[in-house]
């Protein structure tokens, strides 16, 4: 087996065109690979650095992931959609194309019987989402572009020039696989606020708002529930205490005078002792 290697998934799929004669299929699948090359040169990107396999209806490329996927991104919002404009006024009404285009990134093995990998698949599975479907009908534009979760992740959530994350919105799709997938498809008739492509927590209670030393326990010491309450000291002077205080020694609630003279304090005891 082929070994895999990065590359730039681009898928492209016409709508409904299983309906059409095999006359008109024919001018359409010129039509369709008209619009490829003129997105894949809008993009600079060279013959040499993409491989295409066809689909019938569609087609995928492969590109090198050397390749910017902003600019890749950007010729498929301008230069695409102009293409298909520009291609369908010239078509008769059975011949006009639109387009379901999906942009993902990952790892493709290529081997002797094509390309190869889960990574291909899920770009599939998005390209062929009911909701993407439902995108198309319901749009005036030719063309919807849908990404993959990681290329919004990686790429159009940053903003890079001409690629704006508020027009991109969130579809999702249950896969064959059990898997729930997530795509991001181009709208610019509306603007997403979360351009962030996270999930929001939902908001808490003003109470846990409080902050975490504020809000724990102050902790006891190991005795603490068997020791007697210091007495609480209440004073009349300037002096103010809260809660309970333990004083060791005096304590003195206005002015204090010691004398230090041996003679002042020997004074003082003959006075006491004459009874003066």
């Amino acid at each position: 087996m082929a070994e895999p290697s990065n590359k730039t998934i681009l898928l492209m799929d016409m709508e409904g065109s299983g309906r059409l004669r095999d006359s008109e299929q024919a001018v359409i699948h010129r039509m369709l690979y008209r619009v490829l090359h003129e997105t894949l040169s809008a993009a600079a990107i060279e013959p040499t650095e993409y491989h295409s396999e066809d689909r019938g209806d569609g087609v995928f490329v492969l590109i090198d992931p050397a390749v910017p996927k902003p600019a890749l991104l950007r010729a498929l919002l301008t230069a695409t959609p102009e293409q298909l404009v520009s291609t369908n006024r010239l078509a008769a009404e059975g011949a006009r194309i639109r387009l379901r285009i999906v942009v993902h990134t990952g790892e493709v093995a290529l081997d002797e019987f094509g390309a190869v990998g889960a990574d291909l698949v899920h770009a599939f599975r998005l390209l062929d989402a009911p909701a993407l479907r439902k995108e198309l009908v319901a749009t005036s534009e030719p063309s919807v572009l849908c990404v993959s979760n990681a290329v919004y992740q990686g790429v159009v959530r940053h903003a890079h020039p001409g690629v704006r994350p508020e027009h991109f919105h969130p579809l999702t799709v249950d896969s064959k696989e059990g898997a729930t997938l997530t795509g991001w498809y181009h709208d610019i008739s509306r603007r997403h606020t979360d351009t962030t492509g996270s999930e929001q927590p939902a908001a808490e209670s003003t109470s846990s708002s409080i902050p975490a030393q504020a809000a724990a326990p102050v902790p006891r010491s190991e005795h603490s529930a068997d020791a007697a309450p210091a007495p609480a000291l209440h004073t009349r002077t300037g002096n103010f205490f809260f809660g309970t205080a333990s004083i060791a020694g005096d304590a003195i609630a206005g002015d204090k005078h010691v004398g230090t003279s041996s003679t002042e304090s020997t004074r003082h005891r003959d006075v006491e002792g004459s009874g003066e």
